[in-house]
């Protein structure tokens, strides 16, 4: 099975918060598994490194590091699509799951 990788759609902006995200990793070990990154993680990452966010910058990095994490959860369904549906990928699947279908049906 030839496996080709789905790219992340383009970002209008916000980019910048992105790449922070995945510069300080955008979960943290949390008990048995992975949890969000906190307060206090933002605050330390921004201390260390003489970052400031703005207050809104703050939440939406704490606000994407809970969607990663949802998300993380969700992708380990086999048949779990990406998080965005107008993905090129995702219609080439659509349409050969559904060809797959047909073509079992007139078996």
């Amino acid at each position: 099975m030839n496996k080709t990788p789905i790219e992340m759609p383009p970002l209008e902006w916000g980019g910048y918060l992105v790449d922070y995200l995945f510069e300080f990793g955008p979960t943290v070990a949390a008990g048995m598994g992975n949890g969000p990154i906190t307060g206090v993680e933002l605050l330390a990452w921004q201390e260390l490194l003489s970052v400031e966010f703005q207050p809104w910058e703050a939440r939406l990095l704490r606000r994407l590091s809970n969607e990663y994490l949802d998300e993380s959860h969700k992708a380990t369904a086999r048949d779990c699509p990406p998080p965005f549906a107008a993905a090129p990928v995702l219609k080439q699947a659509r349409a050969e799951n559904m060809q797959r279908s047909i073509d079992q049906f007139l078996a």
